[in-house]
């Protein structure tokens, strides 16, 4: 697969707010973000420089030169620990990519000797996101109480975890 991940840059803000606008029915029911959307053009090159000068890495991800989702490595679980997050497109789901993007964000993770593991974190009733876990070769951790941040979420929080 020609998956290409690289971080978001200005440039990419007008093609980045067509491909949220036409993902956001199928977003929106897991990813809290998207509550502030639609962004106007100003306001997302803004986010793609704080994505950028912050701690976390966000990328981009492309097929054929199309934005087909994003993802990123949060240090959101603790010391020692990243979380993967990601979205695709829903004209490409289905194919592998937000699988493939893990498995190379998971080497990115293991790079750094601190890391010890990675973690991918759901809400059961996003069934894909467990498969993908599953698929990119994370362990089921358990399922644990989470206060419900977006429409889909039944305030349930699935954890796997992928150890060094």
């Amino acid at each position: 697969m020609d998956l290409t991940l690289r971080p978001w840059a200005e440039d990419d803000a007008p093609a980045l707010s067509r491909a949220i606008a036409d993902s956001l029915e199928h977003l929106r029911p897991w990813l809290p973000w998207t509550a502030a959307e639609p962004l106007d053009l100003e306001r997302r090159r803004a986010w793609i420089r704080e994505v950028a000068a912050g701690a976390d890495r966000v990328y981009g991800m492309w097929l054929d030169g199309r934005i087909v989702g994003g993802c990123g490595l949060h240090r959101r679980v603790g010391p020692g620990a990243i979380e993967i997050g990601y979205w695709v497109h829903p004209a490409f789901v289905r194919r592998g990519i937000a699988t493939e993007a893990v498995r190379r964000l998971c080497g990115e993770a293991f790079g750094d000797p601190a890391v010890q593991r990675v973690e991918i974190h759901h809400d059961p009733a996003n069934v894909a996101s467990g498969r993908v876990a599953a698929a990119a070769g994370f362990a089921f951790v358990g399922e644990y109480p989470d206060e419900p941040e977006a429409p889909g979420e039944e305030g349930v929080e699935s954890v796997w975890r992928l150890e060094r």
